[in-house]
């Protein structure tokens, strides 16, 4: 190869390598940004269920603190009634007593006085029988006996009222007023307090609320940043790639772990040729492919690919003459020959076969035809530069959402099978528990999962479930994978397009107005001048032949002067008018003017993030042993009270989750990357409320 082949080659070379290397910088940077605003939205999400649970306790303990101010207020009133009652009543026994000591008192002398007065009438009836006086002596024993008798009754009814009214509670309704209002004032103290508690816990909520919204909303314009440079970069080696290297792109297939595609472009004819049927790929001869191992991609040259292709080997491999301007080449890992069926395998430029899990990259080498070497003088043939590396991987079974569905727990609705599961869980469940005993720990379950598969026995794999909160109701929407592919791919493409359909002519009919603006400013001095001229002329008096002639040049030179401002200040007003109206349109052409629909879940969930939940917020799903080979298999997992959602948190009442199934690869180490774990259709799948 010629020098100036060479360092072609080699500037070709190093740029792609250079965007290659920063777009995995970056993609490193997209991935822990990613991460970083992951748990800052899992924050958002925890401080505004905690804002809505420190509601519900506060309207709670609202309602607890008006009904205890309102009894407290009514032991108040009772105390003072109470007290008040037993004044009265301690009152009342006294003077009841002495009125009854009065009573009394008047009942003896009245006996004394009905006894005088029989004693009278005994004399009377002994000496004066049948007299008028005897009859009056009668009378009268006979009243103050009756009147003796109400006065010894009176006396009774006034002994019996001391009585009652001594007997009245009042010191002891007192006391229990005075123990009930004292512990009215205690309930009272309490509810304030928890009032008062839960009132603080929405302020201290409601504050955090705002940190770390705030802080979701700096780690998101962070993503958002290094994810449009991201695609920047990415843009970038797809246009370096398209103009200086065939636009050369390896894609591998999702439904055949060992097949891949290869494309490019083919290598255009600078020179007109008469029977160009004779030669479809002039000026190349033939192309071929080679796969060279990731790692050696900086040591493979031109040179290796010579001698690989007069080797013959597998290591190359050949394309059909065509005369299309694009080749696609579909290669399969294990091919068979039509007429021995045997098995071929691909190999790399090592003459190692090519297998999952290990990074390759793909070199297309032209042949240049002799003719077209003939015609340049130059005998070198063409090498591209390196593809950008892929991984042959079998992508494992995503599960389908309506498959997914979770119900409360009912043991009477679990088969035999189920319940045996039940119990594994619940062993396992109990070993994990560290002070857990036979007989004094009780596993109880809320709610059982179940799904199905389509089994791969080949495959070692585990189904981890997870329950992801509902969150397109928090009081801002968070960033979604969604939606950030739609900004990166739809907003900043609109943004880019108006701006280059727009810029150049707001830019120049700016500059022009800008100019125009001068130009009026120049003429308004002049004007200004003029005028002052023939101020100064008219003002001179006599005005001479010649004068007069001045002044109606410079009377014609003002008024040619005016109407060019006028007509300038006319034409500069519609571009200004125009100018507006740009703006206004590359406005509304840069603004998002499709919506982005409501993503599951409402937060940045995918699966890089989902294969770093901890294990504490994750259940492994059993296999239900049942059915037949052909039929799907059935999966079953239980949630308990103690079960966490993908952030940790535990499942709060009155909220909806919704269930994920990730398909993870138990592969070991050095074969993990042979596979690719998925997360179920989280689209198709339904919320189920807790």
């Amino acid at each position: 190869m010629n020098s100036y082949n060479e360092n072609l080659h080699s500037a070709i070379v190093s740029s792609l390598q250079s965007l290659d290397t920063e777009e995995q910088s970056l993609e490193s940077q997209v991935n822990a940004a990613m991460f970083t605003l992951y748990h800052s939205e899992g924050a958002v999400i925890t401080a505004e269920q905690n804002l809505a649970a420190a509601k519900d306790i506060f309207k709670s303990k609202s309602i607890t603190q008006t009904e205890t101010v309102k009894a407290s207020n009514a032991t108040t009133n009772l105390l003072n009634c109470v007290t008040q009652a037993n004044q009265y009543v301690k009152q009342s026994t006294t003077n009841v007593a002495v009125c009854a000591a009065n009573v009394q008192i008047s009942a003896n002398a009245i006996v004394r006085l009905a006894s005088d007065i029989s004693s009278i009438y005994s004399i009377v009836n002994a000496a004066d029988f049948d007299s008028d006086i005897y009859l009056l002596a009668r009378d009268a024993a006979e009243l103050m006996n009756e009147t003796a008798y109400d006065a010894e009754l009176a006396s009774q009814k006034a002994m019996e009222a001391s009585m009652f009214t001594a007997e009245v509670s009042s010191s002891t309704v007192l006391d229990m007023a005075k123990a009930t209002s004292s512990l009215m004032s205690s309930v009272l103290k309490i509810s304030t307090a928890d009032f008062d508690a839960s009132s603080q816990a929405i302020v201290t909520d409601s504050t955090l609320v705002s940190t770390v919204r705030s802080t979701e909303k700096l780690d998101e314009g962070s993503l958002e940043m290094v994810s449009i440079a991201y695609h920047a970069t990415t843009s970038a080696y797809a246009l370096t790639n398209r103009e200086l290297n065939l636009d050369l792109t390896v894609t591998t297939s999702k439904n055949d772990a060992l097949e891949f595609t290869v494309d490019f472009n083919t290598i255009k004819n600078p020179f007109p040729i008469e029977k160009s049927h004779q030669s479809p790929m002039f000026p190349v001869a033939k192309y071929s492919i080679i796969v060279v191992k990731d790692r050696k991609k900086q040591t493979f040259s031109i040179s290796n690919a010579e001698n690989l292709l007069l080797t013959k080997g597998g290591e190359v491999i050949g394309l059909a003459p065509t005369d299309n301007h694009h080749i696609r080449q579909v290669v399969n890992v294990y091919s068979s020959l039509s007429e021995s069926k045997e098995v071929v395998v691909s190999v790399d430029s090592d003459n190692d076969p090519i297998e999952l899990g290990k990074s390759y990259v793909v070199f297309v080498l032209a042949v240049f035809s002799d003719e077209y070497k003939r015609k340049t003088g130059s005998y070198d043939d063409y090498l591209s530069a390196p593809s950008q590396p892929f991984t042959l991987a079998t992508r494992l079974e995503s599960i389908p959402g309506q498959a997914i569905t979770v119900k409360p727990y009912v043991k009477g609705d679990l088969t035999d099978e189920e319940s045996k599961l039940e119990e594994e869980f619940r062993a396992e469940q109990l070993n994990n528990i560290v002070d857990a005993t036979d007989g004094d720990t009780l596993i109880n379950y809320n709610y059982v999962m179940k799904f199905q598969s389509k089994e791969n026995s080949d495959i070692a794999l585990e189904y981890r479930c997870m329950l992801l909160p509902f969150s397109l109701d928090v009081s801002d929407k968070l960033l979604t994978v969604e939606s950030l592919n739609f900004l990166i791919q739809n907003e900043i493409a609109r943004m880019e397009v108006a701006e280059a359909q727009f810029d150049p002519e707001i830019t120049r009919l700016e500059e022009e107005i800008y100019t125009e603006e001068l130009k009026l400013d120049l003429l308004n001095k002049e004007y200004d001048a003029l005028a002052k001229v023939l101020d100064n002329l008219a003002g001179s008096g006599a005005l001479r032949e010649e004068t007069t002639a001045r002044i109606d040049a410079l009377k014609a030179e003002q008024k040619a002067k005016q109407s060019q401002l006028k007509g300038l200040k006319k034409d500069q007003d519609g571009k200004i008018n125009l100018l507006k109206f740009l703006k206004e349109q590359e406005t509304e052409n840069s603004e998002l003017v499709p919506t982005v629909a409501s993503a599951k879940p409402g937060f940045l969930f995918n699966v890089a993030i989902a294969e770093q939940v901890y294990a504490d917020s994750y259940t492994v799903a059993k296999k239900v042993p049942v059915g037949k080979d052909s039929d799907p298999t059935q999966w079953i997992a239980f949630f308990g009270p103690d079960t966490t959602d993908n952030f940790g948190n535990r499942l709060n009442d009155n909220e909806k989750y919704l269930p994920v199934v990730l398909s993870y690869s138990k592969a070991a180490a050095e074969n993990e990357a042979a596979f690719v774990n998925v997360l179920s259709v989280m689209a198709d799948t339904d919320y189920f409320p807790v």
